[in-house]
């Protein structure tokens, strides 16, 4: 669909769209039409940007700014992934808990 709209210029703005449209080599109802579309265009865009980011969108640009290795899914762990994650656990693990060797290398009071 299209909409007509009849637009009024003072002599000057006509003159600088005049002096526009020969530069481009355009008719000068394309070039205000073209200018008109345009700013539209970043209106629309200043409206979506000055809105919060959702928490999912300040992930995704941390992540464009690397500033994030990976966006972290909401999906459980396959059982291979699991059980991958317990084989190394048990790899690692010592028998003596954490809190006992951090005592044990304070040494004597």
């Amino acid at each position: 669909m299209a909409y007509q709209m009849m637009v009024t210029l003072s002599d000057q703005e006509y003159a600088a769209l005049e002096a526009e449209a020969i530069k481009s080599g355009k008719q000068p109802e394309t070039v205000l039409h073209e200018i008109m579309a345009r700013q539209l265009h970043s209106s629309l865009t200043t409206e979506t940007t000055k809105r919060p980011l959702t928490a999912s969108e300040f992930m995704e640009q941390q992540y464009r700014e690397g500033k994030l290795l990976n966006i972290p899914t909401r999906r459980g762990l396959t059982q291979e992934e699991q059980a991958e994650l317990e084989r190394l656990g048990s790899l690692f693990a010592d028998s003596k808990p954490l809190s006992e060797m951090v005592i044990e290398d304070r040494g004597p009071y």
